[in-house]
C-alpha cells in the first residue's frame, strides 16, 4: 500500500519493538548493548555528517528506515529468545512461507498481462527473465524482495519442532525453498542459500564423531552428481549468465566516489544511494537514483571508508560473539541458533557483492531477528551486573 501514513506506522512499530527490547534486556545484557549501540551510533553519526554540508534530510530519513532501523530488530530477536518464544516465531514463519508460495502460484496462474491490468508495474514488480521466465513478486514489493523473504522465512521455518524431530521434514522445507528460489530466478538469493547451507554443514560436522564422519563421506560421494545436476538445472533457467555482473562492474568503476575526497571519507550521507535513493526519486525529489547493486559499495557511498571500518568491526565482533555462544552450548542443543546466525551472516557477505541485501524488506528484518535470538545469553542472578557495584 503506497500510503505514507500506513508505511510510517510500520517503521514506528519497529522502532517501538526495538526500544522495548533494549529496555527489557539492558540490565542483563548491559555490556553487549552498550558496545553495539556505540558502534552502531558511530556509523549513524558518520553517515549524518553530510547533513551539515547541505545533504537532504528526507534522503537521510529514508536511508535510516530502509537499512539501519532493521538492524535494531536485533534487540527484538533477543527479547523473543528471552521470552522463550522461538518455536512460536518459527511456526509463524512456516505459515508465512506457505503464503509466499501460494501468492507466487496465484500470480503465475493469472499471468503477467493480467497482473499488469490489476496495477502491477512491468519492470518493477513483475517482468520476464530472459526466455520468458516470469519474475513475480508474490506478496512483497519486488522479485528481489520476494526471493529474500522466501529464503529467510524458509530458513527460520526449519526451526519448528517437527523439523528438529524429523530430519525428512527439514529436508522437505529445504527442497521446497530451493525449488521456488529457482523459479524466482534471483541468482544472488541462490548464492545466499548455497553459502548458508555450506557454512552450517561445516559447523555441524566440525567435531569428530562416528555420525559426522559417515555424513561427510556420504556428501563427498554424492557431491559430483549434485554439482552436475545443479549446473544443468541452473542452465535451464539461464542462471549462469555473467553479463549483468559485467555491466555492474563497469557502472561501479564509473560512479564510485573517490576514497581520497571528503565524501570518500565520510560518505555522501545516509540514503544517498541504494533503495532509499530510488524511493526519493520516485517521490519526485532530487536524488542520484543509483541502486549500486552492491551492499559494500552502498555502505561506502553512504558512510565513507571511516563508516565501513566501524561496520567491519561491528560485524566481526558479532561473529566472534556468535562463535563464543556456539562453543558454550552443549552438543545436544537442537536449535543451533548460533550456527544458523553465522550461516546467515556469511550468506549476507556473499550475496552483498551483487545485491543490497540489507536494504531488502522484509528479509533484512528477519535476518537481524535471527541474529538477535542467537546472541541472547541467559544469565544467572549472580552473573548480572548490579548498577553502582
Amino acid at each position: 500500500m503506497d500510503n505514507i501514513v500506513f508505511r510510517s506506522l510500520k517503521d514506528v512499530g519497529m522502532l517501538l519493538l526495538a526500544v522495548v527490547g533494549i529496555s527489557k534486556l539492558y540490565h542483563s545484557q548491559h555490556s553487549f548493548i552498550v558496545l553495539f549501540l556505540f558502534l552502531f551510533g558511530s556509523v549513524l553519526f558518520i553517515g549524518s555528517m553530510n547533513l551539515f554540508l547541505g545533504g537532504s534530510i528526507v534522503s537521510w530519513v529514508y536511508g535510516v528506515k530502509v537499512t539501519f532501523l532493521p538492524m535494531l530488530m536485533l534487540f527484538t530477536g533477543m527479547y523473543i529468545a528471552r521470552k522463550k518464544a522461538i518455536y512460536a516465531f518459527a511456526r509463524t514463519n512456516l505459515i508465512i512461507l506457505f503464503l509466499l508460495i501460494a501468492g507466487w502460484l496465484i500470480q503465475y496462474y493469472l499471468g503477467i498481462d493480467k497482473l499488469i491490468s490489476l496495477g502491477f508495474v512491468y519492470g518493477v514488480n513483475i517482468k520476464h527473465y530472459l526466455e520468458g521466465v516470469p519474475r513475480l513478486n508474490s506478496i512483497t514489493v519486488s522479485p528481489d524482495s520476494y526471493a529474500y523473504a522466501l529464503l529467510i522465512t524458509g530458513l527460520i521455518a526449519e526451526k519448528v519442532r517437527m523439523a528438529e524431530k524429523y530430519r525428512l521434514y527439514q529436508i522437505f522445507i529445504q527442497l521446497l525453498v530451493f525449488s521456488f528460489l529457482l523459479l524466482s530466478t534471483i541468482r544472488s538469493a541462490l548464492v545466499f542459500w548455497i553459502v548458508y547451507q555450506i557454512v552450517t554443514f561445516i559447523l555441524r560436522v566440525r567435531k569428530y564423531n562416528h555420525n559426522n564422519m559417515l555424513l561427510l563421506s556420504g556428501v563427498f560421494l554424492l557431491l559430483p552428481g549434485i554439482v552436475v545436476f545443479g549446473f544443468r538445472l541452473m542452465e535451464t533457467y539461464n542462471l549462469l549468465s555473467v553479463n549483468s555482473m559485467l555491466v555492474r562492474f563497469q557502472s561501479w568503476g564509473s560512479y564510485l566516489t573517490s576514497p581520497f575526497s571528503m565524501n570518500g571519507m565520510i560518505g555522501n550521507g545516509i540514503g544517498a544511494v541504494g533503495a532509499a535513493s530510488r524511493r526519493t526519486h520516485m517521490l519526485g525529489l532530487e536524488s542520484r537514483d543509483y541502486p549500486v547493486d552492491n551492499q559494500y559499495f552502498s555502505f561506502y557511498e553512504q558512510t565513507g571508508w571511516i563508516g565501513i571500518l566501524y561496520l567491519l568491526v561491528l560485524f566481526v565482533w558479532m561473529v566472534a560473539c556468535l562463535n563464543k555462544r556456539m562453543t558454550s552450548l552443549p552438543a545436544t542443543d537442537a536449535m543451533k541458533l548460533p550456527q544458523t546466525a553465522i550461516g546467515l551472516l556469511m550468506g549476507v557477505a556473499a550475496a552483498s557483492f551483487t545485491t543490497n541485501v540489507l536494504e531488502l524488506f522484509p528479509g533484512n528484518v528477519s535476518i537481524w531477528l535471527v541474529v538477535g535470538m542467537a546472541l541472547y545469553q541467559e544469565r544467572g542472578i549472580d552473573e548480572i551486573p548490579i548498577q553502582g557495584r
